[in-house]
């Protein structure tokens, strides 16, 4: 790589930090992103026009529900399937039996030097309450990054991962 290039690549890299440099820029990224995957995992006949907000402290994310018990089977996820079949026939449909859906992520820290956080998707059964840690499904992934190209390359991956449980 001759200097030109690897004045090219720096100037690049510099403007990138720029951008995100600051904390609220970084959070922007992170809720911009997620925001595309409410859209794409999340939204549902009831649920629709998703965007990130504060859970809990420090947990930022979106849940959807679903009432539609054949949207819901059209492509659920084999470990749920049988417990959102049973909530279909015990339920009666009066009382609109729904699913609830999520994704959120828990940050223990994020900056641009290093970010650690842990992405949780679900699908919960446990209607109406949704409390029944037996009536639910979650995969949890972990993402630890040390430098902020890493948080930029692979945030987008780990959510990915994460929303395997929708497919």
């Amino acid at each position: 790589m001759n200097e030109k290039d690897e004045k090219l690549i720096q100037d690049r890299k510099n403007k990138i930090l720029d951008t995100f440099g600051d904390r609220d820029n970084l959070y922007r990224y992170l809720f911009e992103t997620l925001d595309n995957f409410f859209y794409r995992y999340l939204e549902t006949s009831i649920s629709n026009d998703l965007h990130t907000t504060e859970i809990v402290p420090n947990v930022f994310g979106a849940l959807s529900f679903e009432s539609n018990m054949l949207e819901v089977l059209k492509k659920p996820h084999p470990q749920a399937k049988s417990g959102i079949i049973d909530l279909a026939k015990t339920v009666p449909r009066e009382k609109n039996p729904t699913v609830r859906f999520g994704l959120w992520v828990e940050i223990k820290d994020l900056s641009q030097d290093y970010g650690k956080m842990k992405i949780v998707s679900e699908i919960n059964w446990g209607f109406p309450e949704f409390q029944d840690s037996s009536k639910r499904l979650q995969k949890t992934v972990s993402f630890e990054y040390n430098d902020f190209q890493v948080f930029r390359k692979e945030l987008a991956l780990k959510l990915e991962e994460a929303s395997e449980l929708f497919l």
